[in-house]
């Protein structure tokens, strides 16, 4: 039109302008005529129903139409805000990395080839809990690319994000076998306790010496042992602290925004899983100033089904822990002795005194164990790993001797203390329950 209205002083061009303008007028015409309504579209979206924090999990968004026309397609989802893009497979094109400038990811885009398309974007749940993908804007472009049409698709579809829960099936698999060695115990002392004699087997290197039966090796001329088995059913609650100081986050690899809670659940929840297939009643409190949340003990596989719904969604909270409180609260929702695992963070200096109290009359009446979970970025400095200031680590050290000394305080409860990076707090809950279970003391592997 531009070029039709410059042409009109110069008789000679203005025909020809006037047919291009014509022909372009046409051509959009055609183009327009040519491209549907999205809303015609037959489109299906699918995700999953559940996913582990932070593990990518699949959304795929199917398109098809009756009559092939060689229309560009593009896609633009709404989504949580604690969703990250890690890929997506554009149609008619390989696998591609997140637009790295747009926080959504850049949008889907293709052709729809044959009148169909398909395009699967991966997400990372970043925060555990009930998320939501929203509604879809469809952008159709025209066969010859004059004319887009855009319309607002789709209803909310939500997905469960978890604890991931990685290494629960191979913990399993190695509690089963008894190969405790490599979930971080090394060597068990029995003294008695909770357990029976089974049987006598041959004495293999790692064995506890003091387990030798000397009249059996008498009569058979080498070292025989005797075999005990746990009694089952023994009881364990485990207590995690979803106070403000949980809320810190502490990893940078692909558990990058995990916080201290997300370690705690995660690690709780493969120790009941470890206890519920020995036998054992298992129970679980969420506590901050107050208990939030109490799982009654008992025993089998849907114990853990009902752990893991129980806590999937719960969060930090913004105030402070009374460990006494909850402590007190659990003794008098269970009655019976138990083992209890209390995996928190060490109080600040002038709450450590009631922390060691809390824990000193709660081993009065059961087998306590705290799990305190340290700060990888606190230890980073300390090894000299990082590039802190002299400042920053002058304080680190000073921290650091805070601790020291408040685990010492603790230790003088009469509770068992670990002291672990949170993302190696499995392993040592592991070994403190077995240990606590058959009534001696495990040595942990660093």
């Amino acid at each position: 039109m531009g070029l039709a209205l410059l042409g009109v002083p110069f008789d000679s061009v203005r025909p020809l302008l006037w047919a291009l303008d014509g022909a372009f007028a046409l051509a959009f015409l055609v183009d327009r005529l040519r491209t549907p309504n999205p809303t015609r579209l037959t489109m299906g979206r699918s995700l999953p129903e559940r996913a582990g924090l932070t593990v990518p999990f699949k959304r795929v968004v199917e398109l098809s139409i009756a009559t092939p026309l060689g229309l560009g397609v593009e896609l633009r989802e709404e989504f949580s805000e604690h969703f990250e893009v890690v890929e997506r497979t554009l149609a008619g094109h390989p696998k591609s990395p997140p637009a790295a400038d747009d926080p959504t990811g850049g949008p889907d885009s293709g052709r729809l080839e044959d009148g169909r398309a398909r395009f699967v974007r991966s997400y990372r749940g970043l925060r555990r809990g009930v998320q939501r993908v929203g509604g879809m804007r469809v952008r159709l472009t025209g066969p010859l690319g004059l004319v887009q049409r855009q319309a607002q698709l789709f209803g909310t579809q939500e997905i469960s994000i978890e604890p991931a829960l990685a290494n629960l099936d191979a913990t399993l698999r190695l509690a089963a076998s008894e190969r405790w060695h490599d979930l971080g115990v090394r060597r068990l002392r029995r003294s008695g306790g909770q357990s029976e004699f089974e049987s006598l087997r041959d004495y293999v290197r790692g064995d506890d010496p003091r387990l030798i039966d000397w009249k059996a090796f008498a009569r058979r001329g080498r070292p025989i042992v005797r075999e005990y088995r746990e009694e089952r059913g023994q009881e364990l609650i485990i207590l995690v602290d979803a106070g403000r100081r949980m809320a810190a986050t502490t990893a940078t690899d692909a558990r990058r925004g995990w916080t201290k809670l997300d370690h705690a659940l995660d690690g709780a929840l493969e120790l009941a899983a470890v206890a519920l297939q020995a036998g054992d009643r298992v129970g679980l409190a969420l506590f901050d100033r107050n208990l939030r949340l109490f799982v009654p003990p008992t025993r089998g596989k849907r114990q853990f089904r009902k752990l893991r719904e129980a806590v999937f969604a719960e969060l930090p909270s913004s105030l402070d822990t009374d460990l006494a409180r909850a402590l007190r609260e659990v003794s008098v929702l269970h009655r019976r002795r138990a083992t209890l695992v209390v995996i928190s963070d060490v109080a600040d200096p002038f709450s450590v005194p009631r922390q060691a109290a809390a824990l000193s009359a709660g081993s009065r009446r059961h087998r306590c164990i705290l799990a305190t979970l340290d700060d990888p970025a606190l230890r980073a400095v300390l090894a000299g790993e990082s590039d802190a200031r002299p400042a920053e680590r002058a304080a680190a050290f000073l921290l650091e001797e805070e601790r020291r000394v408040a685990l010492g305080l603790l230790r003088q409860s009469g509770a068992r203390v670990l002291d672990s990076l949170p993302a190696e707090a499995a392993g040592g809950l592991l070994s403190a329950w077995l240990d606590a279970r058959r009534g001696g003391h495990a040595r942990i592997s660093s």
